[in-house]
């Protein structure tokens, strides 16, 4: 018989993880009986997930941690019980108000292994809530805890958030370098602390960005950032480094921004500021990026702290370089691997490379002729499986 599988996330909205869910949930679907345990069963991705897999969601208040803003706007009643989840995690932090939450949810039982997909943040922010999720409402014989952050960088390295992890069997780290950092903060768990990296659908990227097809400029330097709109992104830092260049360099960029979030505003603000209409576009939201990514000179990263994004693999598929600044994985996944140029995390790093390179396209296309990489899930399915069995 298949084992049973119970994977708990959040939603599915577009984000990285969502997107390395439904690649994990593509890679094994057949070789084991999956349900997905949606708190907020609705996102773009959604439609990805393969029909075998089960989808089932709450009736407690688990489902207003499930939601984005966005979710309740128009719907007075959803906004209010969300708001008050919100208020309630500031005041008593999510631990003490997710255990009670967790009395209005009925257990789960009968599945052989149940799998948190999403880390826990800082105690008072309204978010993840995976972990408590699987420890107070799911009997399995075995737990596992996935880790998509960088942890002493997110703000997660807690003392209820450790007590938490003891309760698991085996904590799944997206990297090496997340792997070490958690390890650092909680060394104790160094033994069950492994590491099992992202899947990634390579037969589905040629023809999305086929299908959206994107022609750019051959007169300048097409940079392209895929990202959300959030602080530790350093959307704001790296705007700041297109604008001196702007002036610099007149004319020998173009910067392009896919992706939302709550510095959206402020980036639209600055760029009207410093006249950069001609200059950065902010494109939104995309559920299909890829034909920016194949199309584009450069891949920027300019965040404070990154765990093991998804964009790296499906930037380097393209052969499209990257710039990223130093976090957790990126020496492990750019530098190691060929894929593009890692600096300090710093604005002064950023500007002087980006300075190297448009004066020197020929670095940025004799980098994108000289990538070999090998594209497939064989080492994540390998990973995933020693995991489960």
């Amino acid at each position: 018989m298949k084992k049973r599988i119970l994977i708990i996330n959040n939603n599915m909205h577009i984000g990285g993880v969502q997107k390395a869910l439904v690649n994990l949930l593509k890679e094994t679907v057949g070789d084991f009986d999956i349900t997905l345990f949606l708190f907020y069963p609705f996102g773009k991705l959604m439609s990805e997930i393969p029909d075998d897999v089960k989808i089932i969601s709450p009736g407690s208040p688990y489902k207003y941690i499930g939601m984005l803003n966005y979710d309740v706007k128009g719907n007075p009643f959803a906004y209010f019980l969300r708001s008050f989840w919100a208020l309630m995690t500031r005041i008593f932090g999510r631990t003490k108000v997710l255990k009670f939450a967790s009395k209005f949810q009925k257990n789960l039982e009968g599945y052989d292994v149940a799998v948190s997909y999403l880390h826990n943040g800082a105690e008072k922010a309204f978010y993840g809530g995976c972990n408590d999720f699987v420890i107070h409402n799911v009997k399995a014989d075995k737990k596992i805890s996935l880790l998509h952050c960088d942890y002493n960088e997110c703000g997660a390295n807690t003392e209820n958030n450790a007590k938490m992890y003891s309760e698991f069997d085996i904590i799944a780290a997206c990297s090496e370098g997340c792997r070490n950092s958690f390890v650092a903060a909680l060394p104790a768990f160094s033994e069950k602390t492994k590491v099992l990296y992202n899947c990634h659908d390579y037969n589905a990227l040629s023809k999305l960005a086929a299908d959206g097809n994107v022609t750019l400029s051959n007169n300048c330097l097409n940079i392209l950032t895929v990202a959300r709109f959030g602080r530790e992104k350093g959307i704001l830092r790296a705007l700041h480094v297109i604008s001196r260049l702007s002036e610099e360099q007149k004319n020998k960029i173009k910067y392009y921004i896919i992706g939302d979030g709550i510095q959206m505003p402020d980036a639209l603000a600055f760029i009207k500021d410093k006249r950069l209409e001609d200059t950065v576009f902010c494109l939104g939201e995309m559920s299909n990026p890829y034909g920016y990514i194949k199309a584009a000179d450069l891949l920027l990263i300019s965040s404070y702290s990154e765990a093991a994004p998804l964009v790296i693999g499906e930037a380097a598929y393209f052969s499209t370089p990257i710039l990223s600044t130093k976090t957790s994985s990126a020496v492990e996944m750019i530098e190691k691997t060929g894929c593009g140029w890692v600096v300090d995390n710093d604005e002064e790093s950023l500007h002087k490379k980006l300075c190297e390179l448009i004066d020197s396209p020929e670095v940025i296309k004799n980098k994108r002729n000289s990538l070999n990489v090998v594209f497939n899930n064989e080492l994540a399915m390998k990973q995933f499986k020693s995991l489960i069995e």
